[in-house]
């Protein structure tokens, strides 16, 4: 009978577990990982898809991931998220787009995507914003990279052009 009863419950827990499509993808805001990335979706249309994030793992509904590969190619996917950041009473939130997230990017072994804002004097010099936006982003993963041009080379880029 206990035997029984421990393969019901692991039989559930695979059910339940199978109901969410999940992918390794790590955010990074100004080079740091952020737990606080809140309100996260996959924007198709008009159309949201709440996602759960944790820094490393990317989770969406199975039903939604389905509908998402079922749906027409016409209308781009785009990420949103929002980075909250609180400094002693001052709390403020800042609204990034993804506007060319992929589906693949799910299955593959990771993801990380790097988002640089503008707006922090350590990045304004490095990097061009996007047209209307004050951020930019780049990412890789195990197929290939997407790097944005810079204005210039950050320190450890020069080290690595002199071959230091």
């Amino acid at each position: 009978m206990r035997n029984f009863i421990l393969i019901i419950i692991f039989l559930l827990s695979c059910k339940i577990s199978s109901q969410n499509k999940e992918g390794n993808i790590i955010i990074t805001v100004d080079q740091n990982v952020h737990p606080s990335l809140s309100n996260m979706y996959i924007l198709k249309g008009e159309k949201k898809y709440y996602i759960s994030y944790f820094p490393g793992k990317f989770v969406i509904k199975e039903e939604d991931y389905k509908d998402l590969l079922h749906t027409d190619n016409s209308s781009s996917l785009k990420l949103v998220m929002n980075n909250n950041l609180q400094c002693k009473d001052n709390l403020t939130s800042k609204m990034y787009e993804i506007e060319d997230f992929k589906l693949s990017w799910l299955d593959q072994p990771y993801v990380i995507l790097y988002i640089y804002n503008t707006d922090n004097k350590d990045y304004k010099n490095i990097y061009n914003p996007l047209p209307g936006k004050s951020y930019t982003y780049d990412y890789e993963y195990p197929g290939g990279t997407m790097k944005r041009i810079q204005k210039i080379f950050t320190k450890a880029q020069n080290k690595c052009q002199r071959n230091e």
